[in-house]
């Protein structure tokens, strides 16, 4: 069925599948119909489902030294640890720069090698290392310095004319450019002359597999028994690289599928006292799943940088003091609530904005009254609503600070990178879904026109995108068997997106507004079967006005479907996505 200028103007078409492959799947594995179509429809191949269904990080794991650099860059930490010389590491201030962090800190206080860690500040300093970090590294005496999740085109602050002695590893996943910074090793999967399929990888998951390496070499030199360490369990630390790589929205799929899988399982065991604070703090009362890591976790250890301090994430994942940790928790439970003030009033001008702009095939939005940490978070709301990349720049003085979101069609990260290139902007970069720069102000017209003519899409192409949902259900069939079979799919994100149903002939009984942005609402058939269902962010939108208005009206619903827990009552309830009249 394709549904075209459904309530939020989008058109949806059911995805296609083979019926065929379906048969064989669901015989092969001993899968119900409607798995079976879903793993059809994500392309899995039938030789990969087992280790879909059941990802084992054992076997998944590639060989760490698959990666350039990676060798010359362990022997070099090694050397550091042997000779006690002093570590210092800069870090992004987002959930992958600070889980890798964590990741790093945990492991080398282990064996009683301590840090000097340093985070750029988002609002005064934007990404990546600068200047005034190396200094503060050079009165420290610092010998080697690790970068994680930032670094790969730091031109201006990695050579030896700002570093002087001190050696330089960077670790990260954001798109290279043709040279390198003057460092001494490089580890990233996304660097233009690697040949691998690790470039989904999260900095936090290249961050793991050095891990992977340091230990083998810390091993191989007997260094455990030497120095009386019992030797890293990495495994528990799987929760922090579930973390910062369901946050980045990297794709869900082979390694990062095992990593999520597996770190969900770690989480509950609640070894890293930081992340069961900021659990318990935000009254998570069931299995922690990837929702709950992306949009309850994630903005609140993003809450610190964004308006506070940069180092709260950072330290509530790397800390063992439970006073320590119950303080920051508090204060990043408060500074998200403040940013969600701040957020919301962006997002009402940078909608009017959009509006004007909805001709083009990329919208560019700016003022000098938005806070620029948030940029991001609005970026990535216009872009659900507009389905177009889109950037926000918080302009100070002459210059801006912009972040942009893409769709999966349009690689964002490139083209920054291209403008750059051209002049067109100071520094940034990024990778396909998302980027982050700085801009002379008088140059925001010219981005504006040079990104128009390089996006090889036409904007009636754009408009006539659609979206898919997986299949057709009346209320009869959402029952505990086919909840219990999508949460084999799990965990979802991207790369496996959670499946979308069409919901037939529902009305709506009761509908009410929650927390001023989101529908609760409850929906009942023609033969008197209800289920409740949510739809979040929707007030001030077209969704949200034409569900307002439509009670006792025959609808078609577009949803997810979750398990409710609430009250240890296991029930049904639609995520609700879109709607249309029946």
């Amino acid at each position: 069925m394709f549904i075209k200028n459904s309530f939020s103007g989008k058109n949806w078409r059911l995805a296609e599948f083979d019926e065929r492959q379906t048969l064989l799947i669901s015989q092969r594995y001993k899968l119900d119909k409607i798995i079976s179509k879903l793993i059809a429809i994500r392309n899995i191949n039938v030789e990969d489902i087992s280790s879909f269904l059941s990802p084992d990080i054992g076997q998944i794991l590639p060989d760490p030294y698959i990666l350039k650099d990676m060798k010359k860059s362990v022997n070099r930490i090694y050397k550091s640890i042997i000779n006690k010389e002093k570590i210092g590491i800069i870090t992004d201030y987002d959930v992958d720069g600070a889980s890798s962090a964590a990741l790093l800190i945990k492991f080398l206080n282990k064996i009683n090698v301590k840090t000097l860690v340093k985070i750029p500040d988002r609002l005064n300093e934007g990404y990546g290392p600068n200047k005034r970090i190396i200094d503060e590294f050079k009165k420290q005496e610092i010998d080697l310095i690790i970068a994680l999740d930032c670094g790969t085109t730091s031109f201006s602050v990695f050579n030896k004319k700002i570093l002087g002695n001190i050696d330089v590893i960077v670790v990260d996943h954001h798109i290279s450019e043709l040279n390198h910074p003057d460092v001494y090793g490089l580890i990233n999967p996304n660097r233009l002359d690697e040949n691998n399929d690790l470039k989904n990888l999260a900095a936090v998951g290249v961050t793991f597999l050095l891990l992977i390496a340091l230990r083998r070499e810390l091993r191989n030199n007997d260094f455990y028994n030497l120095n009386k360490f019992n030797e890293h369990n990495l495994t528990i630390y799987l929760d922090l690289v579930a973390v910062g790589t369901a946050c980045d929205v990297v794709n869900l799929t082979h390694l990062n599928r095992a990593y999520v899988s597996k770190g969900l399982e770690i989480l509950q065991k609640r070894n890293n006292k930081g992340l069961a604070s900021l659990v318990d703090i935000t009254n998570i009362n069931h299995i922690p799943n990837v929702f709950d890591l992306s949009y309850i976790i994630g903005p609140r250890l993003n809450a610190g940088s964004r308006i506070g301090n940069p180092e709260l994430a950072t330290k509530i994942l790397s800390s063992n003091d439970q006073i320590e940790i119950e303080s920051i928790s508090r204060k990043l439970y408060l500074l998200n609530e403040k940013r969600k003030l701040i957020e919301n009033e962006m997002l009402l001008e940078a909608k009017k904005q959009a509006l004007k702009k909805i001709n083009k095939k990329i919208i560019i939005v700016h003022s000098s009254s938005w806070h620029p940490g948030v940029l991001g978070i609005v970026a990535s709301r216009l872009l659900e609503e507009f389905r177009k990349p889109t950037i926000v720049i918080s302009k100070k003085d002459k210059e801006g600070v912009g972040s942009g979101r893409s769709i999966p069609e349009i690689n964002l990260g490139s083209l920054i990178i291209a403008a750059k290139n051209d002049g067109i902007i100071i520094n940034g970069g990024g990778h396909k879904a998302a980027v982050g720069f700085k801009i002379n102000n008088n140059k925001i017209d010219e981005l504006s026109n040079f990104l128009e003519t390089k996006i090889n899409i036409k904007i009636n192409q754009l408009d006539q995108v659609s979206f898919l949902y997986d299949s057709i259900l009346t209320i009869e069939q959402i029952n505990e068997n086919l909840l219990s079979n999508l949460e084999l799919l799990e965990p979802f994100g991207k790369g496996n997106k959670e499946p979308k149903f069409l919901i037939l002939n529902l009305n709506i009984n009761f509908i009410k507004t929650i927390k001023e942005k989101h529908l609760i609402i409850s929906f009942y058939n023609s033969i008197g079967n209800s289920i409740e269902g949510i739809c979040f962010n929707v007030i001030n939108t077209i969704l949200g006005e034409n569900l307002l208005s439509s009670k006792n009206k025959n609808l078609n619903i577009i949803a997810s479907i979750k398990r409710n827990n609430f009250s240890n009552n296991s029930s049904a309830q639609l995520i609700i996505d879109d709607a249309i009249f029946a």
